[in-house]
C-alpha cells in the first residue's frame, strides 16, 4: 500500500535529457527503485529512494533560502535605512 501512495506524486528530480531540475511523475514503484517520468520531455528514469529523497531535501534547503533572501530584499525595501 504504501507503493501506491507514491503513485501520481511530482517530485523535482535531474532530467538526463533535459539537463535541469524538473517535475518528474512518479510511475511506479518496486521496492526501493522509483520510475520517474519528466514532465518536460517524457524521459524515463529509475531513481533509488535515497537518491530522491536526498534530492527532494536539497531542492527543499535552496527554495527555501531563495525565499528566505526575496523576503529580505522586501524587506530592505519597505523600511530602508
Amino acid at each position: 500500500m504504501a507503493n501506491e501512495q507514491n503513485i501520481g506524486k511530482t517530485k523535482i528530480y535531474s532530467c538526463p535529457i533535459c539537463q535541469a531540475d524538473t517535475p518528474h511523475v512518479i510511475k511506479g514503484q518496486k521496492r526501493e527503485t522509483f520510475a520517474l517520468l519528466c514532465n518536460n520531455c517524457g524521459t524515463g528514469s529509475l531513481v533509488q529512494s535515497d537518491e530522491l529523497c536526498l534530492y527532494q531535501l536539497h531542492w527543499e534547503e535552496e527554495l527555501r533560502q531563495i525565499l528566505g533572501s526575496l523576503e529580505e530584499s522586501l524587506d530592505d525595501e519597505r523600511h530602508p535605512d
